[in-house]
């Protein structure tokens, strides 16, 4: 799965009609996934549903592994805007966002890259971020909804046999290998355990909720104009008074 061209350029129309506003306000959903748990489904249909739900006005895109240089590579973006998806920004709106975000970014070279990508992301908003500690980086996001997707071992293992065409055994082998490696990535660079639930808002279990039920789910509570709404403004309020 992956964002289609029309939706990543609304995205971008809409972005720049308000001005690449990045004050850490707006609605973003972090997912993070059981392998073979239908993660990405979900987050695609959810993307699709708050999209329509905005009637347009605020388009949604799901951000996976590349998107940032994809992005800036593929449209050409001025300096103005791919600095939003490079990480570049002036350092005393940063530093001042950040501290007030409460964000703590780890110090490995190539995860702090990853995570200032995300944080730059997460500040503009209206995005699904997949996977990579991302609902660890915004946990202090105001309006950021972290969702958990879990599915039994046996179940995860069919869909994966069934999308990759491949045996019990190598889907069982790649379910394991994929859990241990997402695993190891949150413990060494967050010192998180990943299955920690008070982490997360949402909680879903493919086994007994659909993808479409899941997403409907996820998009309401995030389009709910009292979610989290007082620290929403109170983070505009502060950021007002230190930047003017």
């Amino acid at each position: 799965m992956k964002n289609d061209p029309y939706v990543i350029s609304a995205f971008l129309e809409a972005k720049e009609l308000d001005n690449w506003v990045a004050d850490g306000t707006n609605p973003l959903v972090t997912i993070s996934r059981q392998y073979g748990a239908e993660g990405e489904a979900i987050a695609f249909r959810a993307c699709e549903i708050l999209t329509e739900m905005s009637h347009g006005r605020h388009p949604w895109i799901v951000v996976d592994e590349d998107i940032g240089e994809r992005v800036i590579k593929d449209h050409h973006l001025p300096k103005r805007i791919s600095r939003f998806f490079s990480g570049e920004q002036i350092l005393s709106i940063d530093e001042h966002i950040e501290g007030m975000l409460g964000i703590s970014v780890p110090g490995a070279t190539m995860v702090e890259k990853l995570a200032r990508t995300i944080v730059q992301l997460a500040r503009i908003g209206h995005v699904i971020l997949i996977g990579r500690g991302a609902h660890l980086i915004t946990a202090n996001f105001p309006r950021a909804v972290h969702v958990r997707i879990i599915g039994s071992f046996e179940r995860r293992v069919e869909r994966i046999m069934q999308n990759k065409r491949c045996s019990r055994d190598e889907a069982e082998a790649d379910v394991r290998t994929v859990g241990l490696h997402r695993r190891h990535f949150t413990s060494t660079y967050f010192h998180s355990d990943l299955n920690d639930a008070e982490h997360y808002d949402m909680v879903f279990n493919t086994d007994r909720v659909s993808v479409e039920e899941s997403a409907n789910v996820i998009a309401h509570l995030v389009s709910s104009p009292d979610f989290r709404k007082q620290e929403a403004v109170k983070l505009q309020e502060l950021r007002h008074l230190v930047l003017g």
